[in-house]
């Protein structure tokens, strides 16, 4: 630690030091407090949430007889909460620049994609040997099977600060959260 610190906690009363520490746990709490969780689905991949409303866009699997649906092995849409929960298509802009996929390549359990906003970022659908769908992708070097992301955006929604992915750590297989930040 260094000295200015020591010195700058040394220096203020307890009431103080505790009402600083409370502001700084709030900083990462307050994002994600009272966001609504998505009904449970069996072909549930992963969904996506930001900081300016509380709107989620849903990630399934597309699955026919046990594969993965040529045409759509994942299905996306959102879920309009500002308008009472409604489920609806995505629009035009947000898919083509926000929450749609871009399909690399399909198989009969296996596919892999990129979100339009990030084509760097690669995300592979899996159908498990227990039938379950799941997504894997790479954040900070650790391999996770994706269940949430949180985007922390400007207030205008026009630029992504950081995006926090929620999952389990394939080989830890703990529940982790990684931080990403966007180029």
């Amino acid at each position: 630690m260094s000295v200015n610190f020591i010195y700058l906690v040394k220096s203020l009363s307890m009431k103080k030091v505790l009402i600083l520490l409370l502001c700084f746990i709030a900083q990462f709490a307050k994002a994600q407090n009272g966001y609504p969780v998505p009904p449970v689905d069996s072909k549930r991949l992963f969904y996506i949430q930001h900081s300016n409303n509380h709107n989620t866009y849903v990630y399934d699997a597309g699955i026919k007889n046990g594969k993965l649906d040529d045409e759509e092995p994942v299905v996306v849409y959102r879920i309009v909460y500002t308008k009472g929960g409604i489920k609806d298509d995505l629009t035009v802009i947000q898919r083509t620049m926000a929450y749609g996929v871009e399909l690399d390549t399909t198989a009969e359990k296996l596919c892999t994609f990129t979100l339009a906003a990030y084509p760097e970022k690669k995300l592979r659908l899996e159908i498990g040997k227990n039938g379950e769908p799941y997504v894997t992708v790479n954040v900070n070097g650790k391999n996770i099977i994706l269940k949430k992301m949180f985007l922390f955006a400007n207030k205008t929604g026009t630029k992504v600060e950081y995006i926090d992915f929620y999952g389990k750590d394939i080989t830890k297989g703990k529940d982790v959260v990684e931080r990403f930040y966007p180029s």
